[in-house]
């Protein structure tokens, strides 16, 4: 004869998809969290056993299946214990399954890099993501329900670059540590006239790296989580440009020195960039011409630096937002190839920034003149002769890397030129 629960349901031939060993817990005590858990892996009419020895579950169970729309389908005794049959509904709860059983590969040493990881659901980066996905990881199940997020970046092309994995890697494996990484203690001491000037440079290097820190802090909450591998990089471009902000400051101070001079045409410039609402132009405006510029910057102190510490501070800050010029690079070469005629958007957005700056004297005098006494080795006559010299190759330098720049991303040689000559005399 078949077992049959209370009101002559059949149970003989209903095989469970799986059971549940729930021992004496409660239905508050963890019971019913495994209950869901169980539940949620498992497909629409499948069936969980539950054994539990706990008498009280019972009614909880019953009172929590009708809740969530499953089927309480039997209990049957079985001496020690009571045998409980849930089937999945289909209402209020997840049709997808997570993946299980996808091992990654791992490289050379047990490495396990972030290119790695795009397989199974993970590495389904989708061409456009709902707002609603809020926080949920790329390729985790989630519940219905869940409330739409503000993202405004909700579309691949919008934020992606083909090597943004790669990026990520050699921004967490190149960080350094500006109090413990740089000899501080080897600082020699300068000539007065050149440690003013490079206490001012550094001034206006920390001054440009506050926006280039700002900048992608603002977007980041904008773009929506599918996409974390953009996320996750502007999470290490932060922090790089807070680590630039704090090893140019101490070395603004550390010599005796102190911060010097701002200029007005250096906070509008950067008040420019700040206040730009769209994405692709304020990365073309950023990473691209402002830190492409500033680059070349970087090296031309790295080479002029009066001092092996002065270098370091420089050379380290260059290799940083080198990765932050190629993520740009990508980014905006993606979208032109997509959309050619948005080449005439950055047009717009140079001629836009370089209105604004009318108004404003030219490039600031002080840095001006401070990067002639560095290059010059000094403030005398010949020195600073010398030196002008070296800033005035610096500029023209500076056009020629931009309209290469530029011309990687697929723009054609006129508007390339005409882009860079619309470009700040700040720099950034």
């Amino acid at each position: 004869m078949a077992d049959t629960d209370a009101d002559g349901f059949e149970v003989i031939g209903v095989t469970p998809a799986t059971v549940l060993k729930g021992g004496t817990l409660s239905a508050g005590g963890g019971l019913l969290l495994q209950v869901r858990s169980a539940i949620q892996r498992l497909g629409d009419g499948q069936v969980l056993e539950v054994q539990s020895a706990e008498p009280a579950v019972k009614e909880e169970l019953a009172a929590w299946s009708r809740l969530t729309g499953n089927q309480m389908l039997a209990d049957l005794d079985a001496g020690d214990h009571t045998r409980y049959f849930i089937r999945k509904g289909a209402s209020g709860v997840p049709r997808e399954k997570p993946d299980w059983g996808i091992k990654l590969p791992r490289r050379p040493g047990g490495r396990l890099d972030m290119r790695d990881w795009f397989v199974g659901r993970l590495g389904d980066v989708p061409e456009e993501a709902p707002a609603y996905l809020g926080f949920v990881p790329r390729g985790a199940v989630r519940e219905p329900g869940m409330p739409e997020f503000p993202y405004t970046l909700n579309r691949r092309p919008e934020v992606w670059a083909d090597n943004i994995a790669d990026l990520y890697e050699q921004a967490t494996a190149q960080q350094w540590n500006a109090s413990t990484d740089i000899a501080w203690d080897s600082l020699p001491r300068l000539p007065d006239d050149v440690e003013r000037a490079v206490c001012q440079v550094m001034t206006f290097l920390a001054e440009n790296e506050y926006a280039a820190l700002y900048i992608p802090s603002r977007f980041l909450p904008r773009i929506n989580a599918q996409y974390t591998e953009v996320v996750l990089f502007l999470a290490t471009v932060i922090n790089d440009e807070a680590r630039h902000i704090e090893a140019f400051t101490k070395r603004a101070v550390a010599n005796g020195g102190g911060l010097q001079y701002s200029a007005s045409l250096t906070e509008w410039s950067l008040h420019s960039l700040l206040v730009q609402e769209d994405y692709f132009q304020s990365s073309f405006l950023l990473h691209v011409l402002g830190e492409g510029t500033f680059l070349d910057l970087l090296d031309f102190l790295a080479r002029f630096a009066p001092d092996p510490v002065t270098a370091d501070v420089v050379r380290r800050a260059r290799q940083d937002e080198g990765r932050h010029v190629a993520y740009g690079i990508a980014h905006v070469r993606e979208q032109l190839r997509a959309d050619p005629t948005k080449s005439e958007a950055l047009v717009t957005a140079a001629e836009e920034r370089s209105a604004v700056l009318q108004a404003t004297t030219g490039a600031n005098p002080m840095v001006m003149e401070a990067l002639a006494i560095i290059s010059g080795g000094g403030s005398l006559p010949e020195q600073m002769a010398r030196g002008v010299e070296a800033v005035r190759a610096l500029f023209n330098d500076m056009h020629e890397y931009r309209v290469r720049r530029m011309l990687q991303l697929g723009l054609d040689e006129a508007t390339a030129q005409k882009i860079s000559r619309l470009h700040t005399p700040n720099f950034m």
